[in-house]
């Protein structure tokens, strides 16, 4: 009989109310809390899938650091050698980088060229993920070939096979701009920002439109740890800062970064403050029971109900309800998040609108990534917000006077 609070609790949460008052108070409690938590899962997840898509697409293209040398470099290999036994460096690839203008068409857009060596490339980028690798490997061997972002493409009317005009204005006042015709090879779709501005081309078509003819810009490099790009950085600018200009990732991306992190935790805080008023309707529920069952109560304590048996009634009951609501939350919010992409793409298509723009948002689609432990914190903080919200009422039941209540029963 020690466990019969646990029993009282569970009859009295099946039971039916005859109070409509009370049995709508106790549904709204219960759905609000359940929105509450599915509704937190789908975020947190959209965020992880944020987050997930800045590392593995974004920084999967962009270099984690670039170490421009400030007059070309031409013996590049033995450097690239030397920073590859860095403990922290994946791997190395040369670039060469100008700032130039596409013409096609009538249409001018600036764009984001980069010469490259395709099969180093490949070792320190995941470009071979959003292009055709056949089209990457033949730009080694054509210096006509280039490839555009889908975005960039589409705005100039570009289709693949056509020829356009890369324009690089002059270095100096007196010089003249160069003009050179490329050929669409192929696109690049990755589905982010880059798609409106990324020209790719091999590493010696690039060469004689550089400031520097005939040598590299300079040396890119991946990491075993993006995390460590900072820490690299400084110390490359301490045993190379005279000849390179050195870039790592914080500095291009990293406000994106920590901005998507601060987002999720701004996000998560607010939708605990909408969950803490869902349970306040929990303290309402239990607060309307106790008044009900005064009479159960005052005969439990006559049969011998001690107060602290009582307060764990109502205990029970509200983390009952609690649990319940959280259950299904996390169900609820789960298979939306395993499904938001799907949901969201079949929205698009119903309503011919995309909701992201590459162009204003740094992906063109709704990721996400559900992770267990977002669900067990979730479940551990609803949890605990149910379980102070049974405290009060409980105490309320604790104190009743059974003499009292008896007389007017």
């Amino acid at each position: 009989m020690n466990y019969y609070p646990l029993f009282i609790a569970s009859r009295y949460l099946a039971a039916k109310s005859h109070n409509r008052l009370m049995s709508f108070i106790s549904k709204l409690s219960m759905s609000g809390l359940v929105l509450g938590v599915a509704v937190l899962v789908v975020v947190l997840s959209l965020m992880n899938g944020f987050e997930r898509e800045l590392r593995q697409r974004i920084l999967g293209l962009l270099p984690h650091v670039s170490m421009y040398h400030r007059n070309g470099l031409d013996a590049w290999q033995s450097v690239a050698r030397e920073l590859e036994q860095l403990p922290q460096v994946l791997a190395v690839a040369p670039f060469v980088h100008v700032n130039g203008l596409v013409n096609h068409g009538g249409k001018t857009q600036s764009v984001l060229t980069f010469g490259i060596d395709a099969i180093a490339e490949q070792r320190v980028s995941v470009i071979e993920q959003f292009v055709n690798k056949e089209s990457l490997l033949q730009l080694s061997t054509d210096d006509t070939a280039a490839l555009l972002g889908v975005n960039l493409a589409d705005t100039l009317k570009l289709e693949v096979g056509q020829n356009f005009r890369l324009i690089i204005p002059p270095n100096n006042t007196s010089g003249a701009a160069k003009v050179v015709s490329f050929r669409l090879l192929d696109v690049i779709d990755s589905g982010t920002e880059l798609d409106q501005r990324l020209m790719l081309t091999g590493l010696t078509a690039l060469m004689p439109l550089a400031r520097h003819p005939d040598k590299i810009s300079g040396l890119r490099l991946t990491l075993h740890n993006f995390d460590a790009a900072t820490e690299l950085h400084w110390q490359l600018w301490q045993s190379h800062g005279l000849d390179y200009v050195i870039s790592d990732w914080s500095q291009t991306q990293g406000n994106l970064y920590h901005a998507v992190k601060m987002s999720k935790k701004m996000i998560s805080l607010v939708l605990i403050l909408i969950i803490s008023i869902a349970v306040f309707n929990v303290v309402s529920t239990l607060v309307m029971l106790v008044t009900e069952k005064q009479g159960s109560i005052a005969i439990l304590k006559t049969l011998g109900a001690s107060r602290h048996k009582i307060v764990q009634i109502f205990v029970f009951q509200g983390l009952f309800i609690g649990i319940i609501g959280i259950f299904l939350g996390l169900l609820i919010g789960s298979l939306l998040a395993l499904n938001l992409p799907q949901l969201v793409a079949t929205l698009e298509h119903v309503l011919d609108f995309q909701f992201l723009q590459s162009d204003v948002y740094p992906i063109s689609y709704v990721p996400s990534e559900l992770r267990a432990k977002d669900l067990l914190w979730v479940a551990g903080v609803s949890l605990l917000l149910s379980f102070l919200a049974t405290l009060y009422p409980a105490w309320q039941a604790g104190r009743s006077q059974p003499a009292q209540i008896l007389r007017y029963e």
